[in-house]
């Protein structure tokens, strides 16, 4: 139910008038990548906080409308970024572009703070976005933005490949995920006729199946072993992290199973939240306005964007 929540429409209800406010942006992503974002300027902001969506989400999704108003009536200017190969993002670029091109979000993320240059920025990902914040975390030792003071992950896939064999056992999200994949590589195969050897894709009837159809059209990469290794989180990642990063998953989480985050090494920068119950990217309280995750992310860049 708290993941079924999660993306209801019935959370909209509380974000009334926000999404109406949005401007939305054209961002450059790379050489001759684009992506678009959201964006919510405060009249006087505390910070920046850029927000990635979840696996075939969108800056529209439920759970991120909830979080940016939730942050923006904290103090914060928000901006939901769309990432590499989902919805808009996916039909501007005329080539696939895999999730494991953090950079894409990287860039996109400094154009974000060279636009606001005195604001301090943070990251909240979620799911596959918070795996992705995570990434960006990790590297800023060798590929620093320096706007970004801290990262907050929710529900975030840790290990990859656990987590497309366990939507691939539920029937339920499965189809979720495989029909709304389908629907998106059609538009973009469509758009784009010189990407029709990606047709495979389409027929696919799992995401391990997709993901394998994915890799053999790939250069980049010889093997699924190697796909998933190139966004794996691994144990120490985060030991000597430059930037304080939290990590926040549920033990009921039935996509994003939580033992891998549990198994990541702790560090003096390196914050790891656990609840029994909250689902993936859930965790409300008595109410669809009464989320846990986005009261702890509040206060958290309250206290480290200053």
């Amino acid at each position: 139910m708290q993941t079924i929540l999660a993306s209801s429409k019935l959370r909209n209800l509380y974000c009334r008038g926000f999404e109406t406010k949005a401007e939305r942006i054209v961002l450059r992503a790379g050489e001759n990548l684009k992506t678009t974002a959201y964006v919510n300027i405060h009249p006087d902001p505390k910070g920046m906080i850029v927000l990635l969506h979840g696996w075939l989400g969108r800056p529209q999704s439920s759970y991120m409308l909830s979080a940016a108003k939730r942050l923006f009536d904290a103090g914060f200017s928000t901006a939901r970024l769309t990432l590499p190969e989902h919805a808009e993002a996916a039909l501007m670029n005329g080539e696939v572009v895999p999730i494991t091109r953090h950079d894409f979000v990287r860039e996109a993320i400094r154009n974000i703070s060279t636009a606001t240059p005195l604001l301090p920025i943070g990251v909240m990902g979620f799911s596959l976005g918070g795996n992705v914040a995570l990434r960006i975390a990790r590297d800023m030792r060798h590929a620093p933005i320096f706007q970004l003071k801290h990262v907050f992950a929710v529900s975030p896939a840790i290990d990859p490949e656990s987590t497309g064999s366990t939507i691939d056992k539920n029937p339920i999200f499965r189809r979720y995920f495989m029909r709304k994949m389908r629907k998106l590589y059609r538009m973009k195969i469509e758009l784009f006729p010189h990407l029709n050897h990606m047709s495979d894709i389409l027929n696919q009837t799992t995401t391990l199946g997709v993901t394998e159809a994915f890799i053999s059209n790939s250069p980049e990469f010889a093997n699924l072993k190697e796909y998933f290794d190139a966004y794996r989180i691994n144990v120490g990642d985060f030991v000597a992290s430059p930037i304080p990063v939290t990590l926040m998953s549920s033990d009921d989480d039935p996509i994003v199973l939580s033992a891998p985050a549990r198994a990541l090494w702790e560090g003096p920068n390196f914050d790891k939240i656990f609840t029994q119950y909250g689902g993936h990217n859930g965790f409300f309280n008595q109410s669809l306005d009464d989320v846990l995750s986005e009261r702890i992310a509040a206060e958290q860049f309250l206290c480290s964007l200053k």
